[in-house]
């Protein structure tokens, strides 16, 4: 005789996200796809909410299990403001990676969640196994990613309809506070201390007319704040462990 509780509880552990919070085609897309990809102990948030000290901002989807916590920006310029750079993102994203508000933040382009899904897929997959089960990551395309840059990339070939093998690449972008936290990461967090009132674009325009040097700025958030004896970005990086 067949064990209904165990066939109950195979056929409820699926993965389930507040739908009405999707904001763009392009996540719904990646949604319905990843999930069979996923652990059963990983959680899907979508729109998750993060405080930080220049804003509060919505992360497109959250992947958590445990302590871990990954946020995917699905990156479709049809979606997202015009105003929206690069430059707001990494400042943005520099915040969140500081506060410890997430471990990685990966921005995929609208196009390649539509083209190249499982690429993708394979690419978190390869850095963030612990999200993912093992009977259908295993059957994701098997890569090696050597380099440690900001953008991973993984090259394919693409056969055309005329017969014609297209070399083509699909290019993630990846950061983490381990890996990617530099000088200018550490300029975002300092300028957000020295003017906690203001936003990220408003931090920019700031940035672009007084860029200081690190000592300058170090010696600022020191007279502004006496006690926090500021010396080094080590600092900033340790500050929540």
């Amino acid at each position: 005789m067949i064990n209904k509780n165990l066939l109950y509880s195979l056929f409820d552990m699926n993965h389930t996200y507040d739908y009405d919070k999707i904001e763009s085609p392009i996540e719904e897309f990646l949604l319905n796809h990843i999930v069979k990809f996923l652990h059963e102990n990983t959680r899907i948030i979508v729109q998750y909410p993060i405080a930080t000290i220049s804003g509060n901002f919505r992360a497109d989807i959250a992947l958590k299990n445990e302590d871990k916590l990954i946020i995917i920006e699905c990156d479709g310029e049809e979606y997202h403001t015009k105003e929206k750079d690069d430059w707001y993102d990494e400042w943005r994203d520099t915040l969140i990676l500081i506060q410890k508000k997430a471990q990685v933040i990966y921005r995929i382009k609208g196009n390649d969640i539509y083209n190249n899904l499982n690429l993708v897929f394979a690419i978190i997959n390869f850095f963030d196994t612990d999200l993912f089960n093992d009977e259908y990551s295993s059957r994701l395309e098997k890569i090696i990613i050597e380099d440690r840059s900001l953008n991973k990339h993984v090259h394919y070939n693409y056969h055309g309809v005329d017969g014609r093998i297209i070399p083509s690449t699909v290019a993630v972008k990846r950061r983490d506070l381990v890996n990617d936290f530099d000088n200018f990461w550490f300029k975002y967090v300092m300028y957000s201390l020295l003017n906690p009132d203001k936003t990220i674009f408003e931090l920019i325009e700031i940035m672009s007319s007084n860029h200081y040097e690190f000592e300058i700025l170090i010696k600022k958030i020191n007279e502004k704040y006496p006690n926090l004896r500021l010396e080094n970005m080590g600092q900033l990086i340790n500050m929540y462990k």
